[in-house]
This record gives structure tokens, sequence and C-alpha cells, in this order.
């Protein structure tokens, strides 16, 4: 359920998909984009939805392009 959370968020700031995978204490979001990679302000974004639902440490938290 927190996977899906999450990337209907990510996906409703405006980035094309979203992937997140959860393992016991840790979260990957995988993102895609129009220009194939992430800004600093992206990775913020996301880092900071992922923190929100999970409630997990941010070194815990993955943020990667899909490319």
């Amino acid at each position: 359920l927190k996977e899906a959370q999450i990337e209907n968020l990510v996906t409703a700031k405006g980035y094309k998909d979203c992937v997140a995978f959860m393992g016991d204490n840790s979260v990957s979001v995988v993102v895609s984009t129009e220009s194939g990679s992430l800004t600093e302000e992206d990775v913020a974004k996301i880092t900071d939805i992922a923190l929100s639902e999970t409630g997990l440490p941010a070194s815990g938290i993955k943020i990667m392009a899909a490319n």
C-alpha cells in the first residue's frame, strides 16, 4: 500500500512514471522524467514524499532516474 501511495504522489507531482520498491528498512524509488535525469530539486521532492509515507530515515531512501 505504501509503495502505491508513493508512486501516486510522485506522478501527481508531474513526473511521467514512478515505481517504488519497499524493503524491511529501505525504499527504492525509480522515476521516469522527460529529460531522463533528476535534478537535486527532483530528488528532494521525491525524498520528502518517501520520508512522509514510510517514516524511514533519509539514509534508507534511494532515488533513481529510469533510463
